[in-house]
């Protein structure tokens, strides 16, 4: 048995500065006494933000958040239980443990709460068989098994200062749990029914979501941390987990992708009502439900709540339009509030109603605006389109100043599809935890339910890896950032440039994800009078096939075209000689022929004629 005793022989017998330098950390001065710093071994960085507190026997990671003493330490970085760490660095001091393992009535986990600068305030030390006892340094190298005089925080007090939203769980396991998924999580000291008013002041003005235990103690704490942050943080939300689990790291369990569990536990976060003290509690919704068949048949969705195609535009529902940039997905949702306002189809997907359209971009000052929308019928669209310039604080959907300009323009609009553009201007970091934080804040301003607007996003894709031609399903992975971009909408359209000509205008449009209906077929466009025309007669085997696949076009064949130096040509008709000459595509034909190309030395334009000097 290792007890409490024999815990703190093996901790002072391993100074944490040494088991670091043993590990092949380089540990220097940080201009205070008792303070070194490191690169953290926790995660990427260029510059050290990890310090190591060796008056304390701790560090504390200001770049990932990690935090601990030395057997915490050992645990991360060698991939230990917490009895193994022990085991570990007993043997490295030579302590005996007597061969045993943790067992019962042995302490299993450490939890340091620090105050905002990673110094330890105290901690919360767990027991197996599950029980909990705090302590406290005494500043001799021991502690203290007392908190009298100490100042009491919440879980991981560094992490919440920069955090807009906050999930608010019960235990520290808890924590640990959610923030694997890639959120920002707390909990106070003491578990159930210890919540202090004061914990409210740290995350004031602050997006809380509170997920209590599934316990009748643990609703009841969840309530009083609600009624504590109602009027003090930005929002306040209280999440029910599904019956079947007892709390968040139940929940976490019942995942084997870690990404479906941050996809599921947003979802939960996203549907939770707003948190009103004197409201009467509204039947939860059952997290999983059996219908029988006659109630499957019976079953009627409200009238209107397809917009275009089978299922492509749906009220309520989220849409993705990606592309590469200068492609045209801008002008692709213009097109979609023009096909909204007079019942036209959209890229061959049939209006089912007329509908309103607002479009909330950053891309296009009103000068640029103007220009687009001249080619366009715009008494058409005065009812059925608005359209807002870049805003000055652009798409900070952060500000709460923002949020109640544009829920006002919502409220006074009505419209039945809002498009965000671009969507990068709104998630300025492609991590998961950051798209599942705009989605909530963006969905936070916008209506929810089977009649709510469909929310579009305007995002683009990433550049193709080397000779990489994806198509249909495939495109889905070539949306740029994080697979929230991929997996929260419902549908997902790629738009694409027909060839690397810069003077082609042809472009493709492809349906590569519909969860509710069919995908469609891919079609093949020209930008033309502000909007999109079909072509009629596209070359989808060229367009198919990998450039490895395609004929190349060398320097004789150039050279032939121009005769060895005695033809001068306008560039069209070189293109179209090459393209006789060598079978490659218009693309490659007009790349051989750039004058600052591969043949760059060769060519010359004189009065709009190449030539070509051998």
């Amino acid at each position: 048995m290792t007890d409490a005793t024999t815990l703190d022989r093996v901790r002072a017998a391993n100074p944490l500065a040494d088991v670091l330098r043993e590990d092949g950390a380089q540990l220097n001065p940080d201009g205070a006494a008792g303070r070194m710093k490191m690169l953290c071994p926790f995660h990427a960085e260029k510059s050290a933000s990890c310090k190591v507190f060796t008056d304390q026997n701790r560090f504390h990671c200001f770049g990932c958040g990690e935090s601990g003493d030395v057997f915490t330490y050992t645990m991360k970085r060698h991939g230990l239980t917490f009895p193994q760490s022990v085991e570990r660095l007993a043997q490295r001091a030579g302590i005996a443990l007597n061969g045993q393992h943790p067992t019962k009535a042995d302490i299993v986990a450490v939890y340091d709460y620090t105050d905002e600068d990673g110094g330890l305030l105290y901690q919360c030390v767990r027991y197996l068989p599950k029980d909990f006892r705090q302590r406290r340094p005494d500043g001799k190298g021991g502690w203290t098994w007392k908190l009298d005089g100490v100042r009491l925080v919440l879980y991981r007090l560094p992490k919440l200062k920069a955090a807009a939203e906050v999930i608010i769980v019960e235990g520290e396991k808890d924590v640990l749990a959610v923030e694997a998924l890639g959120f920002i999580a707390t909990c106070n000291p003491m578990g159930a029914g210890k919540w202090r008013p004061e914990y409210a002041e740290t995350l004031r003005g602050k997006r809380c979501i509170i997920i209590p235990d599934n316990d009748p103690p643990g609703l009841k704490h969840g309530d009083a941390v609600a009624r504590s942050l109602h009027g003090v943080a930005a929002s306040v939300r209280v999440v029910r987990l599904p019956d079947t689990v007892k709390d968040c790291t139940d929940f976490v369990a019942t995942f084997t992708d870690k990404a479906d569990a941050a996809e599921r536990l947003a979802l939960l976060a996203e549907g939770a009502a707003e948190y009103q003290p004197d409201a009467v509690a509204k039947p939860v919704a059952p997290v999983l439900e059996f219908l029988r068949p006659s109630e499957l048949l019976g079953y009627r969705p409200p009238e209107g709540i397809v917009l275009a195609g089978d299922c492509h535009v749906v009220r309520g529902s989220v849409f993705v339009i990606g592309g590469a940039p200068g492609v045209g997905k801008s002008r692709a949702g213009v097109a979609l509030g023009v096909a909204g306002a007079t019942g036209a189809d959209w890229f061959n997907l049939k209006v089912h109603a007329r509908f309103r359209t607002m479009i909330v971009q950053n891309e296009n000052g009103r000068f640029r605006l103007q220009r687009e929308f001249a080619d366009l019928n715009c008494p058409a669209l005065e009812d059925f389109v608005r359209v807002c310039p870049p805003p000055p604080l652009g798409l900070a959907f952060d500000k709460e100043e923002f949020r109640a300009a544009l829920t006002a323009a919502i409220a006074a609009f009505r419209p039945d599809v809002i498009l965000i553009d671009p969507w990068n201007a709104v998630a300025r970091d492609e991590k998961a935890r950051d798209y599942l934080d705009t989605f909530n804040v963006i969905r936070s301003v916008i209506p929810t339910g089977d009649n709510a607007p469909a929310l579009g996003i305007v995002a683009h894709t990433r550049k193709p890896k080397n000779d990489e031609r994806a198509t249909g399903r495939g495109l889905l992975n070539l949306l740029a950032g994080s697979y929230v971009l991929g997996s929260v909408p419902r549908t997902a359209f790629v738009l694409q440039s027909a060839s690397d000509d810069p003077t082609d205008a042809r472009v493709v449009w492809t349906c590569c994800k519909n969860n509710d209906g069919e995908l469609g077929e891919r079609t093949a466009w020209q930008r033309r009078n502000g909007l999109f025309a079909p072509v009629a007669d596209f070359d989808w085997t060229e367009f198919d096939r990998p450039a490895s696949d395609r004929p190349t076009v060398t320097e004789a064949d150039v050279a032939d075209v121009f005769q060895h130096g005695q033809r001068s040509v306008r560039k069209a008709e070189a293109v179209a000689d090459l393209q006789e000459r060598t079978g490659a595509g218009k693309s490659a034909c007009y790349n051989a022929l750039k004058l600052d190309g591969r043949f760059a030395g060769h060519l010359a334009e004189n009065e709009g004629l190449l030539t070509w000097t051998p």
